[in-house]
């Protein structure tokens, strides 16, 4: 069976000469980019490094993080990517769970490794990825520059067993929303058939010219969205940080062709003051997925900024499980689609205790949790059976969202089923008063919490991102209450209005944070 290592070096062999990497004022073949991964896995190699040792990857986008990936892909090492946001303590309990044997890192989290590191004694060698580090590294065994070691590496590196479809390619932390951030596992098998699977429903080609603004330490970002360009030898540039006019203006310059951006990032391009001004004709798809994203501002999207726009719905333990098609785009808008080509979806009955099984299926239309079976799907979490145990069944992967099906097949979510509102009793699926509430008129983004109420146990709030800044609490009330998609009990009983909701880095939506926004800024009662 493939392997990334085995992907990329059929890249290299096919496609020597073609432009693989872009980043910043530099710009690297597949010939000369396979030539700077290659030397860094000798270089692991030469420290001590081996198969299935974890090397912890804690930086901000760039070359060197696709590098440094990429490296760990052909040794058999287990990349473990990092957040560069996780604070010391967040940092220091990743680098401890998955037992990190080396950890690279850039000058912009050096105080944080600092920290960090100063609590494990386990961890044995760093290497900094900046260019110019070398004179700042202590000649003590343990720290390295990564450009010194490329440099040191031979031309032909020596030949090593390559992995096995089976071994652990990366361990992928979730963002802890719930508790502790887990480890997920990805094998090369899993990590190829999500390469494969996004290879064939977006139709890339090696002509394709992608621009990567999401995070590489996210699945989103790195197995969902660069290994597949890399696998069909297209063109990759990369962005060091996310800013809405530098990508409005990247596109134009290098002709992109393909986007994978969020929601929220999405709309700051389209109501960029600049965003008439630059041309971005060349786009021929973005992917998004993560949130809502209102009837208006979609039509928008379609008409002046990407003809061809999916919006997918995946996890990080199965990457890319559904996704609704460019053509479905307006007339199933809120929906995620259906399910991709090698994923099996079912939506079963949710119950507060017991075991979920197949006699436990939802009717058309019927609320209930999503489970999924594919060749993406993870094997489980590392250090962590009890977890494990939780979400993995007869072959199926329990998501923990909430999600429906409607007669056509078409699968729409509710939201997590941590995030279900109990309201006077009334059990409130909070994405059912977003998706009316993004038909108001002035409304730019919203999210649907419970609030703690004296009478009612929990009080829909619904906190606001206005378009028009003279929307009043009574206005989106008053359009809720002609919706004959609403409940009396459903309609939110006050409003916050933000300036932004607070999101994680794929786009979703961190409710957590919510209450402190409405301890900001009361809510106005509805």
């Amino acid at each position: 069976m493939l392997t990334i290592k085995t992907l990329f070096e059929q890249t290299v062999a096919k496609y020597p000469d073609r432009l693989a990497l872009a980043y910043q004022d530099r710009q690297w073949t597949y010939a000369q980019w396979s030539d700077r991964v290659r030397r860094l896995a000798q270089g692991y190699a030469d420290l001590g490094i081996r198969p299935s040792d974890r090397v912890a990857i804690f930086m901000k986008t760039s070359e060197a993080t696709a590098t440094a990936y990429l490296a760990c892909q052909l040794l058999g090492a287990v990349a473990v990517p990092m957040n560069f946001r996780l604070s010391a303590g967040e940092a220091a309990y990743i680098l401890r769970d998955s037992g990190a044997r080396a950890l690279v890192y850039d000058e912009s989290v050096r105080p944080l490794v600092e920290q960090a590191g100063a609590t494990l004694p386990a961890l044995g060698l760093y290497i900094q990825s900046d260019a110019d580090a070398a004179a700042d590294v202590p000649a003590d065994g343990r720290h390295w520059a990564m450009q010194a070691l490329i440099d040191a590496s031979p031309e032909r590196p020596e030949a090593r067993q390559a992995p096995a479809a089976d071994d652990i390619a990366a361990l992928v932390y979730t963002s802890g929303t719930t508790g502790r951030p887990k480890g997920v596992i990805h094998t090369h098998a899993n990590d190829v058939a999500i390469a494969g699977n996004c290879i064939m429903e977006y139709g890339l080609t090696r002509h394709d010219v992608a621009l990567h603004i999401a995070p590489l330490y996210h699945v989103g970002g790195m197995q969902a969205y660069f290994m597949p360009h890399l696998a069909v030898g297209a063109a990759n540039i990369i962005l060091p940080r996310w800013d809405a006019l530098d990508t409005l203006r990247v596109i134009e310059r290098r002709r992109i062709t393909t986007l994978f951006a969020v929601p929220t990032q999405i709309q700051d391009m389209l109501f960029h003051p600049q965003f008439k001004r630059i041309d971005t004709r060349s786009l021929r798809m973005i992917t998004t997925g993560g949130a809502a994203i209102p009837a208006a501002t979609m039509a928008r999207v379609i008409a002046e900024l990407c003809p061809n726009i999916y919006n997918g719905y995946g996890m990080t333990e199965a990457s890319l499980t559904l996704l609704l098609h460019p053509a479905d785009a307006l007339s199933r808008l809120g929906s995620c689609g259906k399910p991709t080509l090698i994923s099996s979806c079912r939506v079963l009955r949710h119950r507060d205790s017991g075991p979920l099984g197949p006699d436990d299926l939802a009717e058309p239309g019927e609320i209930g949790q999503l489970a999924v079976q594919g060749p993406q799907m993870t094997r489980g979490y590392w250090n962590n059976p009890t977890e494990t145990g939780k979400k993995l069944h007869d072959g199926w992967l329990y998501t923990g969202d909430l999600f429906s099906v409607d007669e056509a097949g078409y699968f729409h979510f509710h939201g997590r089923v941590d995030d279900m509102i109990v309201s006077g009793g009334e059990n409130i699926y909070p994405r059912e008063i977003e998706e009316v509430l993004y038909r108001c008129p002035g409304i730019q983004e919203a999210a649907v919490i419970g609030m703690p109420d004296a009478r009612w146990g929990q009080a829909v709030t619904a906190f606001v991102v206005r378009s028009d800044p003279v929307l009043t609490a009574e206005a989106i009330q008053e359009f809720c209450r002609h919706s004959n998609e609403l409940a009396s009990y459903k309609r939110p009983r006050a409003v916050v209005f933000v300036e932004r909701l607070p999101v994680n880095p794929s786009g979703k939506v961190l409710r957590r944070d919510l209450p402190a926004l409405a301890a900001a800024a009361p809510p106005a009662n509805a």
